[in-house]
């Protein structure tokens, strides 16, 4: 995955990096090539910036194709993202211990409020338990 995020007078768009061709960058574009180019850039930059709007797109562009993702740390950080996002805290809890509260909630409440936070939350899991057997 690339992408770039391109910044015309406080407004940003996103295009998505074309492979077969380098992308043109400029000082005022942000070129995200993986998930820690992305996670960094979600640190340094303020909720109110117009950029975290753009940044918050991508995640979810991330969040879809986990297979890409390469450490735990950056599946960690993403889902993180997404929980504060979300104003829920996972206290010491792990993600499988989160996803069952949620749907503990949501059971409860008759919703399905919480329903893509799960299903991101289970993604996550699995690929995590993936990369596990990996470095076996």
């Amino acid at each position: 995955m690339r992408f770039i995020i391109r910044a015309n007078d406080a407004e940003f768009s996103i295009d998505n990096g074309d492979r077969e061709t380098p992308p043109q960058v400029g000082a005022e574009n942000y070129l995200i090539a993986d998930a820690d180019t992305l996670l960094r850039l979600y640190v340094a930059t303020d909720r109110d910036d117009p950029l975290f709007a753009m940044l918050q797109q991508l995640r979810a562009h991330f969040l879809n194709d986990l297979d890409n993702i390469e450490t735990q740390a950056e599946i960690y950080g993403l889902i993180h993202w997404l929980l504060d996002d979300n104003a829920i805290r996972a206290d010491g809890a792990s993600l499988e211990e989160t996803a069952d509260r949620l749907s503990e909630i949501d059971i409860a409440a008759d919703s399905d409020q919480y329903t893509k936070i799960i299903f991101h939350l289970r993604d996550a899991i699995d690929r995590l338990y993936e990369m596990e057997l990996d470095d076996f």
